[in-house]
């Protein structure tokens, strides 16, 4: 990664409302989230309405974050479009139950991503009639191949389950690979981001009294992140959650171990606090590496997520009539 584009990220780290301000506008006001906004990169998505505002802020991230993408090239660029292919899933998870379910497009389409750095027409992929037209005109072999295995199996039920479970085992296989073929810089926080997923997986499959051989069919090849025998345990055995502590460092482990009984969201929240350390390391130890890009994807998901939470709590204050419209 050139100098320019370190100082390029540095500059967008430079407008981002850091956790202090987050904090502060939780119990903010209208006038205070507004003015703190403004200065912000989400300002010209903001808008002078707060309509509509949350989709308006996910796009304004989708924007930033697609001028970066344009601005790197080879490996490190596949990198974060695999980091970023998340919403790509998304999208194909929306389209495929609009199909099996039989939803207008008009009221799907609002809700599809608009991913300026992929060259896919996922409006035209919404409107095309059946599920085996929109499986054909995937423009990626793999989805295209592994959807249309699930669909010969699934037949003409409605399932929409083995579709999404696929598309997100997808997603999570290619992350492994980076993990695994990708530049050093970033493997801590692909590591940390695929495990914390492939827990929560795994214990929400173990709710619906999925079998362990039966969560393991399901989920990606994890082995080059975890032995499976100690998967096994951690799944199976009834304390052998706790044995995720490893994963955390010696700090967060202890928070986990005086937990009473296995909390996925308190689980949750203990990766992501492990990913802000993996990420202040990654920029301190590696100022050129691909990492650095990486990294400023997951700060700006994790300000996307907060910002959302402040905005609707504005907006639904200003349907309640608790604040006056600006």
């Amino acid at each position: 990664m050139s100098a320019y584009l370190l100082a390029k990220i540095r500059g967008k780290l430079s407008r981002m409302v850091d956790d202090a301000d987050l904090d502060r506008l939780i119990g903010g006001d209208l006038d205070a989230v507004s003015q703190r906004l403004r200065t912000s990169s989400y300002a010209e998505a903001l808008g002078e309405t707060w309509d509509r505002a949350s989709d308006r802020l996910r796009q304004a991230f989708l924007d930033d974050v697609a001028n970066l993408i344009h601005s790197l090239y080879g490996r490190d660029r596949m990198l974060l479009v695999d980091v970023l292919a998340r919403y790509r899933v998304e999208n194909l998870k929306m389209i495929i139950r609009a199909q099996l379910h039989r939803l207008p497009s008009d009221e799907v389409k609002q809700h599809l991503f608009s991913l300026t750095w992929e060259d896919v027409d996922y409006l035209h992929l919404l409107e095309l009639p059946g599920l085996e037209g929109v499986i054909r005109a995937m423009p990626w072999v793999e989805y295209r191949s592994q959807i249309e295995a699930v669909h010969q199996q699934v037949g003409d039920k409605r399932e929409v389950f083995p579709y999404e479970t696929e598309l997100d085992a997808i997603y999570l296989k290619r992350l492994v690979h980076q993990y695994e073929s990708g530049p050093t810089s970033a493997r801590g926080m692909l590591k940390n981001n695929v495990l914390k997923e492939l827990f929560s997986w795994a214990f929400r499959l173990k709710s619906y009294d999925r079998s362990f051989p039966e969560i393991v069919n399901i989920l990606p090849d994890f082995r080059p992140l975890i032995p499976q025998e100690e998967m096994r345990h951690i799944v199976e055995d009834n304390e052998g959650w706790r044995g995720i502590g490893r994963f955390l460092g010696p700090v967060l482990e202890g928070e986990l171990g005086q937990m009473d009984k296995l909390d996925l969201s308190a689980i949750q929240e203990l990766f992501e606090r492990k990913l802000m350390e993996v990420i202040r390391e990654s920029f301190v130890m590696s100022q050129f590496g691909a990492g650095i890009a990486v990294g400023y994807v997951y700060l700006k998901e994790r300000e996307l997520s907060r910002l959302i939470e402040i905005v609707e709590r504005v907006r639904g204050n200003i349907e309640g009539g608790s604040s006056v419209h600006h």
